[in-house]
């Protein structure tokens, strides 16, 4: 092959648009060839089978395959260790140079350190910055070491902010296209698998092992136009919307198309920096809160197993799997909680409000492991990324960065009072409550006539397990 062969590894940017690897490979000689890995190092985590974000990846794989067609390309598919496969690769095809979007989470790291050390000497293995609008070594304190608590990081977040901050990363393959066919002849000459995807997404997944699955409303070709429909229609009023559950517009649901990259956050955050007003600069805040989490686990990698606050490292956590079971079923009597659970289940996501209920719930009132509760969401949720979600489960559990004063814990009765007045949010998801009267929905069993009802009594006492969750941290 072509000694300026580019390769350019897709991993969490897949979209054919303000793509910064592809961009940079245009700027750059020679013909361009993506490629992507499913990595058997990451698919030890997905124990089912039916996993519906396997699905997600591989139809928006699909989806990419056939558009770049146009231009006689197409997407390599791999299975195996990616720190193995891509080195592999670039030798097979004599490729000058290896592009790919920088990750800063701990695991992805050291696979990347490994395909470097693999690289040298053989080709070029660059990292661009895509999935975040500043690195994490770009937004530190004064004194050069890294922000501990979110308010001055969003500050200096917003500092750095220039003209071309959020400007569009181009992507124009025409005549810049390796010649797909000879590129995959060329790995199976030296022995490497190539999953085709001109036979679908079905026969994709069944040559890693998985099983296509429904993927509901995570339509893998709708991310941009939730992102406009958000920005133009619901964005103004997110900052009132985003904590009431029952209103489906209330949040923009972008975090799977976000978390994938077939949304860019580069257009996300410059949709709503250049308009003006409170809802736009809250739904900022929240890209920053992603950053901030980003940054955390980059410089603090410890933290992905540990408490972040040395001084909880020794809290002792309950081992009851009935209340584990319980919890991660949606059957603790509590209807918020029961409800958010479940919806996790069926849709593969949860309000944020929800998850900061939820992960209050079991650390607090049911003394589970914040590890716990972490993993089950690792397993379930479409938008999952370490660093937010081990992020919030600390911050709920009292034990991260800037985090929820162990002191301050959520009811979930009043919470459930306040976010769902009506109990839409808990009907939608828990049928056996449809039929109690709006005054007992929060409370469904405080009512004799709710004595026959198909849904569990509280398997805790909420004021009970505050004082004990109090003493414990206070004893830490």
């Amino acid at each position: 092959m072509s000694d300026t062969l580019q390769l350019v590894w897709l991993r969490r940017d897949l979209r054919l648009y303000d793509h910064a690897a592809l961009h940079a490979a245009l700027q750059g000689e020679g013909n361009i060839q993506p490629v992507f890995v499913f990595d058997t190092e990451v698919l030890t985590r997905f124990s089912n089978k039916d996993d519906r974000r396997l699905t997600f990846l591989a139809t928006t794989l699909e989806g990419m395959h056939r558009s770049l067609k146009r231009y006689r390309s197409g997407i390599i598919v791999m299975h195996g260790k990616a720190s193995e496969l891509i080195p592999q690769a670039a030798d097979a095809l004599g490729a000058a140079r290896v592009m790919c979007e920088e990750d800063y989470e701990p695991g992805p790291r050291k696979r990347d350190e490994a395909v470097a050390k693999a690289l040298e000497g053989q080709c070029e293995f660059k990292r661009v910055i895509d999935h975040v609008i500043f690195p994490p070594e770009k937004i530190l304190k004064d004194d050069g070491g890294p922000y501990k608590v979110f308010t001055p990081y969003s500050k200096k977040w917003r500092q750095h902010i220039v003209k071309d901050t959020f400007a569009e990363k181009p992507v124009a393959l025409n005549g810049r296209t390796a010649s797909f066919d000879d590129c995959v002849n060329q790995l199976r000459g030296n022995g490497i698998s190539v999953i085709d995807l001109d036979q679908g997404t079905d026969a994709a997944l069944e040559k890693i092992g998985y099983k296509k699955a429904d993927l509901g409303q995570w339509k893998t070709d709708q991310g941009r136009k939730r992102l406009s429909h958000f920005v133009e229609k619901y964005a103004q009023d997110y900052y009132k919307s985003r904590d009431y559950l029952a209103d489906e517009e209330g949040t923009s649901r972008l975090s799977p198309y976000l978390r994938h990259g077939l949304v860019s956050i580069r257009e996300a955050a410059r949709l709503v920096q250049e308009r003006s007003g409170k809802g736009y600069d809250t739904w900022l805040n929240e890209l920053i809160w992603r950053e901030f989490y980003q940054q955390i686990y980059y410089h603090f990698p410890e933290a992905e197993t540990q408490e972040f606050n040395e001084k909880y490292r020794s809290l002792n956590w309950s081992q009851s799997e009935a209340s584990i079971t319980a919890f991660k079923e949606g059957k603790t009597g509590y209807p918020i909680v029961d409800a958010a659970m479940r919806q996790l289940l069926q849709e593969g996501w949860m309000h944020n409000r929800a998850r900061m209920i939820v992960a209050s719930f079991a650390t607090k009132d049911l003394h589970i492991d914040w590890r716990v509760g972490e993993e089950h969401f690792a397993q379930h949720l479409m938008d999952y990324e370490m660093a937010s979600n081990n992020g919030g489960w600390q911050w709920a559990a009292s034990t991260g960065t800037d985090a929820q004063p162990y002191f301050r814990i959520f009811n979930p009765t009043l919470q459930s009072e306040k976010y769902d007045k009506e109990g839409i949010y808990i009907k939608r998801f828990i049928p056996e409550l449809k039929n109690v009267d709006q005054k007992y929905i929060h409370q469904p069993h405080a009512s004799d006539k709710n004595v026959s009802l198909d849904y569990p009594k509280t398997i805790v006492d909420h004021k009970q397990e505050k004082e004990k969750a109090i003493a414990k941290f206070k004893a830490a």
